[in-house]
C-alpha cells in the first residue's frame, strides 16, 4: 500500500510516498480502507520531530481518518466488514489502510460526508471523552473552557 513517510524531520517537503505492507488488525482492532484523513496540529508537530508516536504505534502520520472496514479482529463484535466509519488512530492515517482500536471508531453521521467525517475524531473524541466519559459532565452543570488558538489562527507567522 502507499503511505506518507517522514524522510527527515522538518517542513512538508520532507514527506514522501512509500510502499509498505498493509497492517494486520489485532484481536480488538479493525482494518480500515481509508477514503480521507484529517490533518491536524499534532501531525505537523510530529512531522517536525517534536511529538513522537506512542510506543508500538505506526510511525506514519495521521491521527484520524474515515473509510470502510475491510477486516475485523476476533474480539470485535459491534462493527462489521463494510461499515463506513471514522476513527481516532494512534498513527497511520496517511496511508491507504490503517488499523484502529474498535472502541475508537464511530459511524459517520448522516449530516457529514466522508471527507468531513475524517476531521471529526481527533477533536470531537477528545472533547467528548474528557467532558462526558472522564468528568461525567451532566445536564444543568456549568463548564468553563480556557483555550487558545494556534499561532496560525492568531495570524502569527509560522514555519509550517
Amino acid at each position: 500500500m502507499k503511505a506518507v513517510n517522514i524522510k527527515e524531520f522538518g517542513s512538508a517537503e520532507m514527506l514522501e510516498i512509500i510502499d509498505i505492507e498493509i497492517p494486520a488488525p489485532s484481536a480488538d482492532e479493525v482494518l480500515i480502507k481509508i477514503n480521507a484523513a484529517g490533518v491536524n496540529r499534532p501531525d505537523i508537530v510530529q512531522r517536525k520531530g517534536h511529538y513522537p508516536p506512542p510506543a508500538g504505534a505506526s510511525p506514519i502520520l495521521g491521527l484520524e481518518c474515515a473509510g470502510e472496514i475491510v477486516e475485523v479482529g476476533k474480539n470485535v463484535k459491534q462493527l462489521k466488514v463494510g461499515d463506513q466509519i471514522c476513527a481516532l488512530l494512534s498513527g497511520g492515517g496517511y496511508a491507504e489502510y490503517a488499523t484502529a482500536f474498535s472502541g475508537c471508531c464511530l459511524p459517520i453521521p448522516s449530516s457529514l460526508n466522508i471527507k468531513q467525517a475524517a476531521a471529526l475524531p481527533e477533536t470531537y473524541f477528545t472533547v467528548w471523552s474528557n467532558l462526558f466519559d472522564r468528568t461525567k459532565l451532566k445536564l444543568g452543570e456549568t463548564l468553563l473552557i480556557h483555550g487558545q488558538t494556534s499561532p496560525r489562527m492568531r495570524g502569527e507567522p509560522t514555519d509550517d
